[in-house]
């Protein structure tokens, strides 16, 4: 489901709604298509980081509950920049915008939006700030796992308990054919946005509860609280109960369509309502100017997407880390004007063809069967027919996306623009071309580029391990690799051999990778490649090795292939669109989802995903 049906669902602001929409203004003010103009060179993999240069302090406070997500980010920031201390407390989203809004803090964690009179605090002392979502919670609603008489709560009993003044201190109390056992209640003190987000949607008014609880800042102090206690109920964010499920029994929450369970889905899609609820952190605009901090929120909102993921909570889509970015760099202050939500759309209907690249299809078809949940009246047909066989349906108009793992060539470009196909490039990931043996080879764990070219240009008659390298052992060496259609096929020649295909053409060929899993799989002498997903998935049945282009041997592995260091065989992923195709509204709403969830499902495939902000632009581009 859209993030504005989320929205309506729950009745939720969205103040970066503004700046997203502001942000593709800025890249296009005309909402029709832009095709790209030229074929571009083949794109350049993400270079090494430059030597860590910056240092400083960055104070952070706020949220309990989106304090796992800023410290992962603050961890994984800290290994490229070890110069900067950055110092994550937690005193609950109140105690932190109480600091923030004084300018004690350069960032706050907040699991709601901050509040009229904080914002006051705030201006009164000349702090302006940025808004930015993080990501969705559900927050959940547990009992001790020896609890078996309670799967499920109304939110009208939940009211009855938590509302002030309620005397409800047997679970007899709650609903008829309940036990006679004590109950005890726990829960976050009145400085949490939790506190504050389920006494709103719980009792009609934030604040507002009976105090004879357990309360504590502290999560896990509420986690020992109710899996201690057999009598127990309590509520706090999602991610904790995920990371302390083994202790605790979560149960569902009634809001009048029956009974639903916080899990990503629900939490996603709305339906665990009313307790989705929004995260954000909130950043000082004059802090931004200190280099420290700029850098820290652009990573921040580079990698929240999959970290947020990590944590146990739902990643806003792509674009709003991107406008996320945009708002901090332009250090744009929030609006206070909540955003409209968009009308609910019609069901589509209709057939999408997509072909090409058999690297990318476990990306596409993954897509397409996510978007298909949600609109299943629209048929998303996926072949794969190598990059090149792509290309030459998609340039003659059969097919409304390709799939590639190469640019597009100029020939190819040639063909379209002479039947009248415009086209955008949309890159949707890095691959690490993977170069395997059989699992039992006990001989190499390396090959240089050199050793790679010998063995692999044309006129080679290289045929037995021993010819590759002294010492190596006297067995037949038999190949195997894409065929020429192959996206695959034109890196790989163009890295080792330097030209696009040049290749030896003794080898067994296939435009089915699984072909090539089962050869080198299946022959102990076996030397092949294909991209990294395959290999990830079938990392049993083969051995990757690494690749020495001059500066020691480097595996593929995701941190290798998306920091460039896995060179020269890291290379880029694309979609290519028919901007004539776009003007078809399942067309359109496919490729939107596309760049909304790409970079979640390209990473559980086993590519790299592209920074949020180069799907953000894809969508601009196209007008979406």
């Amino acid at each position: 489901m859209s993030l504005s049906k989320i929205l309506r669902a729950n009745g939720l602001v969205l103040v970066v709604a503004a700046l997203a929409a502001m942000t593709l203004a800025a890249c296009s003010s005309d909402p029709t298509p832009t095709p790209t103009s030229a074929p571009s060179t083949a794109a350049t993999p993400t270079q090494p980081a430059s030597a860590p240069s910056l240092s400083g302090t960055i104070q952070i406070d706020g949220s309990s509950t989106v304090f796992p997500v800023t410290q992962a980010v603050a961890e994984e920031f800290r290994k490229g920049e070890p110069g900067v201390q950055v110092n994550v407390a937690v005193s609950g989203t109140g105690g932190g915008f109480k600091r923030f809004t004084v300018g004690e803090t350069d960032v706050s964690n907040a699991s709601r939006p901050i509040k009229d009179s904080e914002a006051e605090a705030a201006a009164a002392n000349g702090i302006e700030y940025i808004e930015m979502r993080v990501g969705t919670d559900g927050l959940s609603v547990m009992v001790h796992p020896d609890n078996d008489f309670v799967d499920c709560l109304s939110v009208e009993e939940l009211n009855a308990i938590w509302m002030p003044g309620s005397d409800i201190n047997n679970w007899s109390q709650v609903r008829a054919g309940f036990p006679d056992q004590r109950l005890r209640l726990y829960g976050p003190d009145t400085d949490s946005g939790t506190f504050d987000y389920f006494t709103e949607e719980v009792n009609g008014e934030a604040q507002v509860s009976r105090a004879d609880y357990t309360a504590s800042a502290d999560d896990n102090v509420l986690v020992q609280g109710i899996g201690g206690d057999r009598g127990s109920l309590g509520y706090f964010g999602y991610a904790y109960y995920q990371e302390n499920k083994d202790s605790l029994k979560v149960i569902g929450v009634d809001s009048g369509d029956g009974c639903v369970v916080p899990e990503p889905a629900t939490i996603e899609d709305g339906s665990y309502s009313p307790l989705s609820r929004p995260l954000f952190i909130y950043v000082n605009i004059d802090s931004l100017d200190r280099p420290e901090v700029a850098a820290f929120v652009d990573y921040y909102m580079d990698h929240g997407y999959q970290l947020t993921g990590e944590e146990g909570y739902v990643p806003v889509d792509p674009s709003i880390y991107a406008a996320n970015k945009a708002a901090a760099a332009s250090r744009t202050p929030t609006a206070m004007a909540p955003a409209e939500p968009a009308a609910p759309a019609a069901p589509l209907s209709g057939t999408i063809q997509i072909d090409g690249s058999s690297t990318v299809f476990p990306v596409t078809q993954a897509v397409a069967e996510e978007f298909r949940k949600g609109e299943p009246g629209v048929q998303v047909n996926v072949a794969v027919s190598g990059t090149g066989g792509g290309f030459k349906r998609f340039t003659v108009g059969e097919t409304d996306v390709s799939n590639a793992s190469r640019p597009i060539k100029d020939s190819e470009a040639e063909a379209a623009a002479a039947n009248g196909i415009e086209y955008i490039e949309m890159r949707v990931g890095t691959d690490g071309l993977s170069v395997m043996v059989h699992p039992d080879n006990d001989f190499v764990d390396c090959l240089s580029v050199e050793e790679l070219n010998a063995i692999w240009m044309p006129g080679s008659d290289i045929n037995n391990w021993s010819q590759v390298r002294a010492g190596f052992p006297d067995q037949r060496l038999r190949l195997y690799g894409p065929d020429t259609d192959s996206g695959t096929f034109d890196y790989f020649t163009e890295e080792v051999n330097g030209e696009a295909q040049v290749s030896r053409a003794d080898y067994t060929a296939s435009a089915d990778d699984n072909v090539l899993v089962q050869g080198i799989g299946g022959d102990r002498g076996s030397l092949g490649y294909f991209g990294y997903a395959y290999y990830q998935e079938n990392k049993d049945s083969l051995k990757v090795i690494g690749v020495d282009s001059g500066n020691g041997c480097v595996v593929p592995e995701p941190a290798t292939i998306e920091d460039g260091s896995y060179s020269p065989l890291s290379r880029p992923l694309f979609i290519y669109v028919n901007t004539a195709s776009l003007e078809r509204p399942e067309v359109a709403a496919f490729v939107t989802y596309y760049m909304d969830h790409g970079y979640q499902l390209t990473g559980e495939e086993g590519y790299v995903p592209v920074a949020p902000s180069v799907y953000a632009a894809n969508k601009a581009e196209a007008g979406l």
